[in-house]
């Protein structure tokens, strides 16, 4: 019987922990602000997950959200998001600043991929060629 409860209990905290670390791992604090040009500079990283075009929400200390933007410029020790003017009036030094959900930024990267086009005959397959970057149909020969 003991055993079983020292068992479930170590499965608690796992699975406590596991769900808290991704609002953990993602998460910056705001450390400058341009409220005329709606500029919110993080102390986030690309390796944070702030990569170009990603989706950031602020949040207040109660937990709240405020806002969201897109991640418009990164370095290796800040980010700077753009929101909207009037929303950034709104946000203070210090609050949170979490990555959204990382399946729509997906559906938004995939959307903006282009198809790249062939180069050569070899890229369309053993009957296809290649005409202005394009695989067409079989060869004729």
């Amino acid at each position: 019987m003991p055993r079983i409860t020292t068992i479930l209990i170590a499965l608690a905290i796992v699975v406590v922990s596991a769900t808290s670390f991704k609002c953990i791992a993602q998460a910056a604090q705001v450390t400058r602000i341009n409220k005329s040009r709606g500029l919110i500079v993080i102390n986030g990283n690309k390796d944070d997950g702030f990569v170009m075009g990603a989706t950031v929400c602020f949040y207040s200390t109660s937990g709240e959200e405020i806002t969201c933007g897109r991640v418009q410029q990164t370095s290796d020790s800040h980010v700077t998001v753009k929101v909207n003017n009037r929303k950034a009036k709104q946000i203070r030094y210090g609050m949170e600043a979490q990555l959204e959900d990382k399946g729509k930024d997906q559906e938004y990267i995939e959307s903006t991929k282009e198809e790249q086009g062939c180069v050569d005959d070899s890229e369309c397959g053993d009957s296809g060629y290649c005409v202005n970057g394009k695989c067409q149909g079989t060869k004729g020969w």
